[in-house]
C-alpha cells in the first residue's frame, strides 16, 4: 500500500507539471465516458430493468406464425388460446390482452371534471393472475367478470390517473364512472410501477370474448403463459408445436393455403421491449467509437509526453528501477487520468440523462425510471477503470523502452518523429480519424433521410388546419349480430350518422372555421389495406389492394388536394343513391393504365355483405399516406355517410370514430374551446381525441429520425472535435521532434514554403489513410443503418464525398496550425539551441 500511495502521490505531481495537457486529457475522457454512462443508463432502465411482475424470468409470450414467414410474429385467436390453456401441461397460467390499446370517454364528473378520452388496455383475469401483479388499492378482476358475452362494467386504474382525475381519493374503491356512456365500477387501484405494453395505458378492463370471437379465427390476442419450475422454453416449445399441430389438424378451416400456422415464444421482456433493443444498441455502439477516440486521444497525448521523460525514466532505470514498476507508475498516472474523467462525466451524464429523458419520443418506455443509480455508477467505474488501462498501456510500454546511453545520445543529436514511437502515434492519429468519419457518415445519412422527409411533397396543404377526432362507443352505438366471413359482424345504430352529421355542421358554423371537412384518420397519419375486386375482368392470381379512407363532402377542398379528374363527393351521396369513389393518381395507373377509370366499378371486400359496387367518380392528386413511407401506394376514398348498416369487426372504428378537420383563418388552436363546447352541448360525455393542427401531427412522425439523427449528429460532432484535438497534438510533437532537422534543411537553403510543403505531404499521406480506412469501415457499418433511411441509400456517394472533405479539411487545419509555426522559426536559433 506504502508503494501504491507513493505511486499515486507521484503521479499526481507529474500531472500538475503538465496542466493543460492534463485537462485536456481529462475532458477527453469525461466526453467518452459520459456519453457512454447516459446510453448505458437508456439501456439498463429500457432492456435490463426489473419488470413489475413476478419472477418475470419464467414469463413467455405466445406467438402465431404464418407459414412461410418465420419473421413475422402476430397474435393469437382466441380457440387457439383456449386449446392452449386447456391441453399444456408445462405451464403453471395462462392468461391474454389484446394486442392493441383500447381508448374510453371517461365522462363529465359531478365536480366540474370535463369528458377526457383516456386510452386503456384489456386483460383477462387470468393474465392479471399469471403476472403476479397486486393493486395498490382493491382487488383484480373475477372470473365471472369476464364471461363469454356478458363482461362486467369495472375497471382498475392506473396511480397517475387516480391522482390527476380522482384527486388521490381514498374513496375512489367501487366509485361509478360514466366510461363510454355505460356505468362502470372501479375496483381497484394499481401501483405506480405497474406498466405493460403502452406507457400511456390509464385502465385496465376485462377481457371478455363473444361467441363469435371463441368460434373465430382473428389473431388479435397477446397471450404470456408462466412455465412452471424447471421447465426450459424448448420444452415448452415443443409441447405448444404438438397442441398447434393436432389443433390445425382439427379445425382445417384455419389453414393458410392448406398449411398449418405455427408457434414462436418469446420472453416477456423481450415481448415488451425488444423493438428498443436494435436502436439502442445502435447508439451504445456510436457512443463507444467516441470513447475509442478519445482513448486514442489521450494516447497519443500521452506517448508524446513520454517523450519529454526520456532522462527520467533512463536516470530511475539507471538507479535500478525494473521495467514492472516503471509500467506501473505510468499506469497508476493513466487510471488518475481516467477516474479524473470518470468522474466529470458522471456529472455529465446526468444531465445527458435528463436531456435524453426530455427530448426522447414519446413511444420510448420506462422513461419515467431512467436515473444514474448504483448500477449507472458501478458501470462508469468499470469503464474508467478500463479505459485508463486501454490507453495508458501503450506510453507505458513506449516510455519504458529506454537505455540510459541511447537517451544521452538521442539527447545531443535531437529527435526524429520515426521508430516505434512514430508509427504508434501515426496508428492512433488513423484510428481516430477512420472512427471519426464511421460517425460522421452515419449521422450525415441520417440527417439527410430526416431532411427528405421533411420536405417531402405532400400534394396538399397542412397549414392552418386542426384536427380533433371524435368517437362513440361500440357498447352504445353497436352490437355483434352475426358473422361475415368468419368474422364478427357488427350492425350499427344509425344514430351515430345522425350525431356525426350534426356536429359537422356545427363545427363548420363556427366563427373562424373556412372549410371543414372530415376523414376516418386524420390525412398522412396512416392508412388501413382493403381488398377490393374490379368488377367486369377476370381475378387475378393476387387480391389487389389499396388504402381505404372514408371522408366527407369537402375534404379534398379542406386540405386543398387537386382534383385530376371528375367531380368531389356531394351531400347527395348517400346510401340511398348510387354508391361512389375516388381513387388517387397511382390506383389509376396501376389498374387502369391504358384506359379512363371514370365509370368502372368496384366492390370492396372485406367491409360488409350489403356494401354495394361503387362507381369511381374522381381521380385525386397522390398524398403520402405518412411522411416516411417508402412508396406511394394505391388509394381509394369512399363517401363517409354512404355505408350500410352493417361492418365486420376490425373495421368498426370507421364507422364510430371520425376526424374533423378545420381550415382557420388565424392560429388553429384559438378555435379549439369554441370545438369543445359545441361537442359538450351535443354530448357532454364526448372527449375529443388528440387535438392537434396538421402540422403538429407531421411533426410527430419526425420524432423518431429526429432525435436519431440530433444524436448521431452530436456524437460525430463530439468525436471530430477530440480527432482534431488529437491530430495537433500529435502534428505539434512530430514538429517539435523534428526541430533540428527543419533547422538544418533551412540553413543549407530550402525556403519555408518547402519546408512547409514536406512537412505537410506526410501529413497528408496520414490523413488519406484515415480517411481510406474510416470509407471502408463505413461501406461495412452503415448498411446497419439502410432500415432507419428514407430515400437515401446507405452508400450515398455525396454524403460519403462531402463528409469525407470536411474531415480532410478539419485535419488539414489541426496539421496546419503547428506545421505554420515551427516553420516560422529562425532557423540559427534552432541550431543554436540544439
Amino acid at each position: 500500500m506504502n508503494v501504491l500511495w507513493q505511486d499515486t502521490v507521484f503521479g499526481l505531481r507529474m500531472l500538475a507539471k503538465r496542466p493543460v495537457l492534463s485537462c485536456v486529457a481529462a475532458l477527453s475522457l469525461a466526453l467518452g465516458i459520459g456519453l457512454n454512462t447516459a446510453i448505458f443508463a437508456l439501456i439498463r432502465t429500457i432492456l435490463l430493468g426489473s419488470l413489475p411482475f413476478r419472477e418475470p424470468d419464467r414469463i413467455v409470450t405466445i406467438w402465431s406464425v404464418p407459414p412461410g414467414h418465420p419473421e413475422q410474429l402476430n397474435g393469437v385467436s382466441v380457440p387457439d388460446y383456449l386449446a392452449f390453456k386447456e391441453r399444456t401441461r408445462l405451464f403453471e397460467g395462462m392468461g391474454g390482452s389484446a394486442v392493441f390499446t383500447v381508448d374510453h370517454d371517461f365522462g363529465t364528473e359531478q365536480n366540474g371534471i370535463p369528458a377526457e378520452h383516456i386510452t386503456g388496455e384489456i386483460f383477462t383475469p387470468e393474465m392479471l393472475t399469471m403476472l403476479g401483479i397486486q393493486p395498490l388499492m382493491g382487488r383484480l378482476f373475477l372470473p365471472s367478470e369476464a364471461e363469454v358475452d356478458h363482461p362486467a362494467s369495472v375497471i382498475l386504474i392506473s396511480y397517475r390517473l387516480w391522482q390527476q382525475r380522482f384527486g388521490g381519493d381514498r374513496n375512489i374503491l367501487n366509485r361509478t364512472v360514466v366510461v363510454d356512456g355505460v356505468n362502470t365500477s372501479i375496483v381497484g387501484v394499481m401501483r405506480p410501477d405497474f406498466r405493460f405494453s403502452d406507457e400511456r395505458a390509464e385502465f385496465l378492463e376485462p377481457f371478455a370474448f363473444n361467441h363469435f370471437q371463441v368460434q373465430g379465427s382473428v389473431r388479435f390476442m397477446l397471450v404470456a403463459g408462466r412455465l412452471k419450475p424447471g421447465v426450459s422454453m424448448r420444452q415448452a416449445q415443443a409441447e405448444l408445436d404438438s397442441v398447434a399441430t393436432q389443433f390445425a389438424k382439427e379445425h382445417p378451416a384455419d389453414l393458410d393455403h392448406g398449411r398449418p400456422w405455427s408457434v414462436q415464444l418469446q420472453p416477456i421482456r423481450q415481448a415488451l421491449f425488444g423493438f428498443m433493443s436494435r436502436p439502442l444498441l445502435l447508439l451504445q455502439g456510436a457512443v463507444a467509437f467516441v470513447l475509442l477516440i478519445a482513448c486514442a486521444n489521450v494516447a497519443a497525448l500521452l506517448v508524446a509526453r513520454a517523450a519529454s521523460r526520456r532522462n527520467e525514466v533512463a536516470i530511475r532505470a539507471a538507479l535500478g528501477a525494473g521495467r514492472m514498476r516503471l509500467v506501473r507508475q505510468f499506469l497508476t498516472e493513466s487510471l488518475l487520468l481516467s477516474l479524473a474523467g470518470g468522474a466529470l462525466g458522471v456529472i455529465l451524464a446526468w444531465w445527458g440523462v435528463q436531456a435524453l429523458a426530455s427530448l426522447s419520443p414519446s413511444f420510448f418506455p420506462r422513461l419515467h425510471e431512467i436515473s444514474t443509480g448504483g448500477g449507472v455508477l458501478l458501470f462508469s467505474l468499470a469503464v474508467s477503470i478500463l479505459t485508463g488501462i486501454a490507453f495508458g498501456l501503450a506510453p507505458a510500454a513506449q516510455g519504458c523502452r529506454v537505455q540510459f546511453a541511447d537517451t544521452l545520445k538521442e539527447t545531443s543529436r535531437g529527435g526524429t518523429f520515426g521508430g516505434g514511437r512514430g508509427r504508434l502515434l501515426r496508428t492512433l492519429v488513423t484510428a481516430q480519424l477512420a472512427l471519426s468519419l464511421v460517425l460522421l457518415i452515419g449521422s450525415g445519412l441520417l440527417i439527410r433521410a430526416f431532411l427528405k422527409a421533411q420536405s417531402a411533397a405532400l400534394n396538399c396543404d397542412p397549414t392552418g388546419v386542426l384536427t380533433l377526432g371524435i368517437g362513440f362507443p361500440e357498447k352504445q352505438y353497436g352490437k355483434v349480430s352475426g358473422q361475415y366471413n368468419g368474422i364478427p359482424l357488427w350492425e350499427i345504430n344509425p344514430a351515430v350518422n345522425a350525431k356525426f352529421q350534426q356536429l359537422y355542421e356545427r363545427i363548420e358554423s363556427l366563427p373562424g372555421v373556412e372549410s371543414a371537412a372530415g376523414s376516418v384518420v386524420p390525412p398522412m397519419a396512416g392508412e388501413a389495406d382493403m381488398e377490393f375486386t374490379i368488377l367486369g375482368r377476370a381475378p387475378g392470381a393476387e387480391v389487389p389492394t389499396a388504402d381505404f379512407e372514408p371522408v366527407t363532402p369537402n375534404f379534398f377542398h379542406t386540405m386543398k388536394i387537386p382534383m385530376v379528374q371528375g367531380r368531389d363527393f356531394t351531400a347527395h351521396d348517400t346510401d340511398k343513391s348510387q354508391w361512389v369513389m375516388i381513387i388517387n393518381e397511382t390506383m389509376a395507373r396501376r389498374f387502369w393504365p391504358n384506359e379512363n377509370p371514370l365509370g368502372k366499378l368496384v366492390r370492396l371486400n372485406s367491409v360488409a355483405p350489403e356494401d354495394q359496387p361503387r362507381e369511381i367518380i374522381g381521380v385525386v392528386r397522390d398524398i403520402p399516406s405518412y411522411l416516411r413511407q417508402t412508396k406511394q401506394d394505391p388509394e381509394m376514398y369512399v363517401p363517409f355517410f354512404q355505408a350500410s348498416a352493417h361492418i365486420t369487426g376490425p373495421w368498426t372504428n370507421f364507422r364510430l370514430n371520425l376526424t374533423f378537420l378545420l381550415r382557420t383563418k388565424g392560429d388553429p388552436m384559438r378555435l379549439l374551446p369554441a370545438v369543445q363546447r359545441a361537442v359538450a352541448e351535443l354530448d357532454p360525455n364526448v372527449a375529443l381525441l388528440e387535438p392537434k393542427t396538421e402540422e403538429q401531427l407531421l411533426a410527430g412522425q419526425l420524432d423518431y429520425p429526429r432525435y436519431y439523427s440530433m444524436l448521431l449528429g452530436l456524437f460525430a460532432f463530439v468525436a471530430t472535435v477530440l480527432a482534431a484535438v488529437g491530430i495537433y497534438g500529435v502534428m505539434s510533437y512530430a514538429v517539435q521532434q523534428r526541430t533540428r532537422e527543419i533547422g538544418i534543411r533551412m540553413a543549407l537553403g530550402a525556403d519555408r514554403r518547402n519546408v512547409f510543403a514536406l512537412i505537410m505531404r506526410q501529413a497528408a499521406w496520414l490523413i488519406g489513410c484515415g480517411l481510406a480506412l474510416g470509407i471502408g469501415s463505413a461501406f461495412a457499418l452503415t448498411r446497419f443503418l439502410s432500415s432507419e433511411l428514407w430515400e437515401v441509400e446507405a452508400t450515398d456517394p455525396a454524403i460519403f464525398g462531402g463528409v469525407s472533405l470536411a474531415l480532410a479539411a478539419v485535419a488539414v487545419l489541426a496539421c496546419l496550425i503547428p506545421t505554420w509555426r515551427a516553420v516560422q522559426v529562425d532557423p540559427n536559433d534552432t541550431l543554436r539551441y540544439e
